[in-house]
């Protein structure tokens, strides 16, 4: 209805105006300076400028099809870019996995922008030049990983770690290791590297802490845990022998826990530590405690390993235990030893004998005879000289 309307209104118009305008049709002069530019009639004017509208519509279509071209274009080249990264990081990944350390660095570095993930392309890209122990264009690549994408960095971090170790640089990977650790404190990996970096820097006493800290996140089970811990303290031993008896004597009175200062294994692991730093002293000292306090025969082995000064402690400890046990050869090889030191040799001898038939073995049919030679008696030395090589080509 209100299109009738107007079209009506515009028909009344026209018969209104129309006369009007065809008889005056009035006049335009557009001029510049002195100069006529251009003169027309009004309706021509208006005819003109309805085609002007319309032409400036038609350059308007023509250019946005020609922009929605171009973008086209660019999208085309943009992903003909983005699959080609996609192929070089294909290759890439290859390459590092074939040995091709050089031409997968190329590859992975330079694809690694145009890729949905260039941090993992960075990362293999640091591996890669690790391979040809490139180490400052590692951490390059490594740096640029981190400002590649967000939310990666602990995960770049611990991969930078892990080839840090790798290349043997520990001092390095223990700095990145207590940045990512303040960053991101109780991570159970972060804690798994560390047990990799105390060893190598001797710093057995840490090692040893975070060991026990973190034994319910390590898969191992208890016998191997505790041979990881043996392992450790013997080195822990060491290394304070070495730097004073007393450091190590410390350790053992005031940080170690009962069950430790009663396990033969740890006992055997003080020892051997003392005498190899040769603190013979504190061994002496520290086995008489030990053999007073539980006797053990294990322990006896070190009789022969230590440079006694006192052998008269000794002697009365195990005279009292061979009261308890006098069929143990190893407790009268251990006095005959002593006995030796003594000059006892009537003793000693003895002692050898009674152990021999006890438990025959090698050694002390060798040293029984060498003694028996010395004292000039030496068709009982020629004796056990021959039961000896008996015993020894028995054996074989």
């Amino acid at each position: 209805m209100i299109r009738i309307i107007i079209v009506i209104a515009a028909l009344i118009a026209g018969l209104f105006f129309g006369p009007e305008i065809s008889t005056n049709k009035g006049y335009i002069l557009i001029s510049l300076d002195t100069y006529t530019t251009y003169e027309t009639t009004i309706i021509n004017a208006l005819i003109a400028t309805v085609v002007f509208y319309f032409l400036l519509g038609l350059i308007e279509w023509v250019l946005r099809k020609l922009l929605s071209m171009s973008s086209l274009t660019r999208g085309w080249f943009g992903q003909r870019k983005t699959k080609k990264a996609q192929k070089n990081s294909l290759l890439g990944m290859l390459a590092l996995l074939e040995g091709n350390s050089k031409q997968a660095q190329k590859l992975l570095s330079k694809s690694a922008e145009k890729t949905a993930a260039p941090a993992l392309n960075y990362i293999a890209a640091a591996q890669a030049a690790q391979q040809q122990n490139d180490y400052a264009l590692r951490d390059s690549y490594l740096q640029q990983a981190t400002k590649s994408q967000k939310g990666c960095s602990l995960a770049v971090g611990l991969v930078w770690v892990e080839l840090q170790i790798e290349a043997k640089q520990f001092v390095d990977a223990q700095l990145k290791l207590k940045e990512l650790d303040s960053t991101f404190p109780g991570n159970k990996r972060i804690a798994k590297l560390y047990l990799d970096i105390y060893p190598a820097l001797n710093q057995w006493a840490d090692y040893i802490d975070l060991l026990i800290k973190q034994r319910k996140y390590l898969s191992l089970v208890d016998t191997e845990f505790e041979a990881i811990k043996l392992n450790a303290y013997q080195h822990l031993f060491k290394q304070l022998a070495l730097q004073s008896g007393e450091a190590l004597q410390a350790l053992w009175n005031d940080k170690s826990s009962r069950s430790m200062r009663k396990d033969i294994a740890y006992q055997s692991a003080m020892l051997d530590a003392f005498i190899e730093a040769e603190r013979y002293e504190f061994a002496e000292h520290f086995l008489v405690e030990k053999l007073k306090e539980q006797f053990n025969l294990p322990l006896l082995a070190y009789v022969d390993k230590i440079q006694i000064t006192d052998n008269n402690k000794l002697i009365l400890i195990l005279e009292k235990q061979l009261k308890k046990d006098s069929e143990n050869g190893a407790i009268h090889h251990a006095l005959a030893k002593l006995k030796l030191n003594e000059n006892n040799e009537s003793a000693a001898i003895e002692y050898l004998q009674k152990g021999l038939e006890l438990d025959p073995n090698v050694d002390d049919f060798a040293l029984l005879a060498n003694i028996l030679e010395k004292a000039d008696r030496m068709d009982e030395a020629n004796n056990y000289y021959r039961k000896g090589l008996l015993l020894f080509m028995s054996s074989k």
